[in-house]
């Protein structure tokens, strides 16, 4: 068995703009992605529901209201504090880019991720060759991910 895990807007928003969204299917069994971080993602790409139809690999979950919820929304945006709350409730880990959403995630004890894990991951797994991966990785730089060049380079170094 592969894993689940609870995804944020940005790596799904970088993936679907790489064609690439069936990579997280062949990572892990399921994706749960929460209602408001859906909505994100429509309101930036209205077809996404379309594009994540075929693939059974998510699943859009409600997150219910919380003390905890409550308390990140003051924090974070909505994706980022529903993705963190679903995370956290189910002891799963979190495939999430901002920095400060990942800072908050790591103090609550949640494992992360970002598109860079994933393409590592990806990699390793031997999903994807050596020149996908790094063309992938300048197409999310493209995109509009931002990565410090210090972690670009250690995440090439790792794709070597």
């Amino acid at each position: 068995m592969k894993s689940v895990i609870v995804s944020d807007t940005t790596s799904l928003i970088v993936l679907e703009k790489l064609a690439a969204l069936e990579l997280l299917c062949k990572l892990f069994d399921q994706i749960l992605i929460p209602a408001v971080v859906l909505a994100e993602l429509q309101a930036g790409s209205p077809h996404i529901k379309q594009l994540l139809e075929p693939l059974p690999c998510f699943t859009v979950v409600d997150v219910a209201t919380s003390k905890r919820l409550t308390a990140l929304l003051l924090l974070l945006d909505a994706g980022e504090a529903n993705a963190i709350e679903l995370a956290a409730s189910l002891n799963l880990p979190l495939i999430i880019d901002e920095r400060k959403g990942r800072q908050i995630a790591k103090q609550f004890g949640i494992r992360i991720t970002g598109f860079a894990g994933l393409l590592i991951q990806a990699h390793r797994s031997k999903l994807i060759d050596t020149q996908t991966a790094q063309a992938m990785l300048d197409q999310a730089i493209t995109h509009g991910l931002r990565l410090a060049p210090s972690l670009q380079q250690q995440v090439r170094d790792m794709l070597e």
